[in-house]
């Protein structure tokens, strides 16, 4: 599965926020991914997705400087990394130990850097995003026993945060990183039951 088209430095980085994830959920939350389940993580990743989404939108309606600013250092990091914990968590959820390859994010100039581009790019992260939800509710709802996880779909998926990390030029790993250690903050301060 080694092609050039991969991105083996963020599997690597992938495989390593997985780890961290499921050692906060266990130290931190002490519930194991499967106990809130596929279903409930598959929900959260489309509503942050949403999230994202939605400061994508913000930052694509205002011209104001200081209010694009803001969604592309903070806002849109923070749910780029929102989402793909959630993504993490189904898998977790799921005992799928599979390591994920992804595709290298697009090589953008400023040709190709374009709204529509970024229109595109999302609209693939929601279609992928939202027929894992759709999947594994069908799943939960026709098989209680042993339910295949979709490492395809979960691969788009990051692909496409991927994609949206490069366009506005941040790194997912780092942001993913740092809501880790926001998320442990508040836990330990009650935030989250």
């Amino acid at each position: 599965m080694n092609t050039n088209n991969e991105n083996n430095g963020f599997a690597d980085a992938l495989e390593q926020l997985e780890k961290r994830a499921l050692q906060i959920q266990m130290e931190h939350f002490k519930i194991p991914p499967e106990k809130r389940g596929r279903a409930f993580y598959s929900l959260e990743l489309v509503g942050e997705m949403g999230e994202l989404l939605n400061d994508c939108k913000k930052f694509m309606r205002t011209k104001l400087a200081h209010r694009r600013a803001e969604q592309i250092e903070k806002r849109i990091p923070e749910e780029a990394a929102d989402t793909l914990i959630a993504l993490i968590l189904i898998k977790l959820a799921a005992h799928d130990e599979q390591k994920v390859f992804p595709k290298a994010p697009f090589n953008l100039d400023d040709s190709v850097k374009t709204t529509m581009w970024l229109h595109t790019c999302l609209s693939s992260l929601a279609l992928s995003a939202s027929s894992l939800y759709v999947k594994e509710i069908l799943e939960t709802a026709t098989n209680e026993t042993k339910k295949k996880f979709d490492i395809g779909l979960y691969k788009s998926v990051v692909d496409s945060l991927l994609n949206v990390a490069n366009f506005f030029e941040f790194d997912l790993e780092d942001a993913t990183n740092n809501k880790l250690t926001q998320i442990i903050s508040k836990v330990e301060n009650g935030h989250y039951d």
